[in-house]
């Protein structure tokens, strides 16, 4: 018995671990309303914020918000986060989202897994220590960019 009980707490630990680390994007059948200032799109809110930061202090504010910098999942998707920066700036501004390297391979800072990407001809390069993702970069695609640079950012929950 005891054995049994081992083995069910090693594969309780081992589920939850992997669901940890990369968390599918969910759809709530009963999505909730945004806060005020944040745009609808399925069941996420997001939020362009324009005020310059680095990637890190972008995604410790969202955080405050109860979100992350944003994960992008499909066209569309992206498409809605391109018009909400333009209503704000009139223009397509480069803006932090929740992409970054990690050993590697590419991740979203909400832990869902990169499935959809739409990277600038010739990159990710890591040149310099691009180890963080902006978008709106050339043709309005990502581009692999130091953290350290100061962006607008978008968040979402």
């Amino acid at each position: 018995m005891a054995v049994w009980t081992v083995y069910l707490s090693l594969g309780l630990l081992v589920a939850l671990n992997a669901s940890v680390e990369t968390r599918p994007v969910e759809k709530n059948k009963d999505c909730g309303t945004c806060a005020s200032g944040w745009s609808a799109y399925g069941c996420r809110c997001f939020r362009f914020f324009n005020k310059h930061e680095t990637w890190s202090r972008a995604e410790y504010k969202c955080l405050s918000y109860g979100g992350n910098l944003a994960s992008v999942h499909n066209h569309d998707e992206y498409m809605f986060i391109q018009r909400m920066i333009r209503q704000t700036t009139h223009a397509s501004t480069r803006t932090w989202i929740g992409g970054r390297c990690a050993e590697g391979h590419w991740i979203w800072s909400d832990g869902t897994r990169m499935t959809y990407q739409i990277w600038s001809p010739g990159e990710p390069n890591d040149h310099s220590y691009e180890y963080c993702t902006e978008m709106n970069y050339f043709n309005g695609n990502w581009n692999d960019v130091n953290c350290h640079a100061e962006k607008p950012y978008v968040c979402a929950y």
